[in-house]
């Protein structure tokens, strides 16, 4: 039995999150036990189901709000707890001391970098060497990402896989879900899921709406998500006069059912490591239009269209009947792009095992 430690920002329902999970739930669970060191100590949305699945969830202070209590607690965290393998989940490389800890304590260790947020050159170069000595492997959620954030260091790129039952196109919950919503079948949804927070950008996506709407009356936009900038949003549909045609949605709606509704998908990210919801939203056959700031690597159907951020092309995308038309995506059809979590999890637990064996 394989144990290995997540070390993780948080729990929530959200994209990084959401791939470890992904593979958890796919993991023999025979084989490995996945507990979680969590840098934070506010409740997860995840929390439950990783209880009921046998792992354990550890949390320590945020380091920017008490640099000092996360520093001791960490320190003392690994000098208590063992793992075969410890997997460090981060956004950007200055994560390293996490690495240096397990590595220290006896563990195989992991980076796993999920942005593409580039850091100061000089921190970022210091950082990467720093993983380079204490890592046994580097992995990335995409090329893109590793060579913004890391250098182009990397060992291997794991997909944000997904299961593609959970996300394939489903008549009967459109015309449900919609009749529950009140939205009649003229209306086009442009869908959105992400963050509320600058780097999703979805208050750009707000401004091009509302100037998409004055030329093409029968849309709607739904925006689900959770984050710092909700209420600044809010703001901004009142300031346009849009309560009625624009939805922010923070409840506890799957996103996996919400994609049904929708007739296009947006993403206009300032940054993006790859983005799981993408990987989604071409599962369930829909057209997408994202920023060119989101790797070309996540257009895993030929279906995603990468446009800069100028209203302008948002705008003439968004009127276009033609951008609405949804693709029928088969499951053997997705299984080829290798972004099958039944295949992927069975993989990537191959290489756990591989990694203590040869300890």
């Amino acid at each position: 039995m394989i144990r290995l430690l997540n070390v993780i920002s948080g729990l929530n329902n959200a994209g990084t999150e959401s791939v470890v999970m992904n593979y958890l739930r796919n993991m023999d669970k025979t084989q490995i036990v996945q507990d979680f060191l969590v840098l934070n100590t506010e409740k997860g949305y995840y929390e439950e189901e990783i209880k009921s699945l046998d792992g354990k969830i550890y949390k320590i202070p945020n380091f920017t709000a008490h640099p000092i209590k996360n520093m001791r607690m960490r320190k003392q965290f690994f000098k208590e707890h063992k793992y075969d393998i410890v997997e460090v989940h981060s956004p950007t490389p200055l994560r390293y001391a996490y690495c240096k800890l397990a590595k220290k304590a006896g563990s195989r260790t992991i980076f796993h970098l999920h942005s593409s947020i580039s850091a100061n050159e000089l921190l970022k170069c210091y950082s990467v060497d720093k993983l380079k000595k204490y890592c046994d492997e580097i992995v990335s959620c995409s090329k893109f990402a590793a060579d913004i954030a890391l250098n182009g260091v990397c060992d291997k790129i794991v997909p944000n896989a997904i299961n593609f039952d959970f996300y394939r196109f489903d008549e009967y919950k459109r015309n449900s879900l919609r009749k529950k919503l009140g939205i009649s079948d003229d209306i086009k949804v442009i869908g959105h899921v992400g963050r509320y927070s600058d780097q999703k950008n979805q208050s750009f996506l707000i401004s091009v709406f509302a100037k998409a709407l004055q030329i093409k009356s029968n849309m709607m936009l739904y925006l689900k998500g959770f984050g710092e900038d909700k209420n600044m949003l809010q703001d901004e549909i009142r300031k346009f006069g849009l309560e009625g045609r624009i939805i922010l949605d923070d409840s506890d709606t799957r996103a996996c059912d919400l994609y049904n509704i929708f007739d296009l998908f947006a993403f206009p990210s300032k940054c993006e490591g790859l983005g799981v919801v993408l990987i989604e939203a071409q599962a369930n056959g829909l057209n997408c239009l994202a920023s060119c700031d989101v790797p070309i690597e996540s257009n895993i159907l030929d279906v995603v269209e990468f446009l800069p951020l100028d209203e302008n092309d948002w705008i003439q995308k968004i009127i276009c009947d033609k951008t609405y038309t949804r693709k029928n995506i088969e499951k053997a059809e997705f299984e080829k792009t290798g972004y099958d979590i039944t295949t992927a999890a069975n993989e990537r637990l191959q290489e756990y095992k591989d990694m203590v064996t040869k300890r």
